[in-house]
């Protein structure tokens, strides 16, 4: 199953292909899209739907997974990365391809275990992803990978 995880930021579209084989996850190539050139949201958008079909078309991705913004006490955080992730709903809605959001509370209800125990998983999960995939923990798609691999067998 090929699988391409996202994490949006303001001006930047962070991506990593991924392929689950048998169980195992390996990884392919991890690339940036700026969207700086953009003089207009309603550009920015439109780039983004056409960055999004292109990488439809170069990977034949199962499943688009994205790291999902954070509300904090009901509110958005980050409202550009809120609006390009419902960007790639619009995409995935438009083009029958399956989307899975990437959340602690999404990973761990998948898991069907506590807290206490999620939370270690995590850690050892990360601590694993360092050292087999060399990704550094500050790298914007680490924590999205952590989870992808913990719910890897559910998917």
């Amino acid at each position: 199953m090929k699988v391409i995880l996202f994490r949006f930021e303001k001006e930047t579209i962070n991506f990593l292909e991924c392929d689950i084989n048998h169980g195992n996850l390996v990884l392919g190539k991890k690339e940036k899209i700026s969207l700086d050139s953009c003089e207009s949201r309603g550009e920015k958008y439109n780039k983004i739907l056409d960055e999004l079909l292109q990488i439809k078309t170069r990977y034949s991705p199962d499943v688009l997974a994205y790291q999902s913004p954070q509300k904090y006490r009901g509110t958005i955080k980050d409202e550009e990365g809120f609006a390009n992730a419902s960007m790639l709903n619009l995409f995935c809605y438009r083009n029958s391809i399956d989307i899975l959001e990437l959340t602690p509370k999404s990973t761990r209800e998948y898991l069907s275990i506590p807290q206490k125990e999620f939370k270690s998983l995590v850690t050892q999960t990360m601590l694993q992803i360092v050292n087999d995939y060399q990704i550094a923990k500050s790298d914007k798609l680490a924590d999205g990978l952590v989870f992808l691999k913990l719910i890897k067998n559910h998917i």
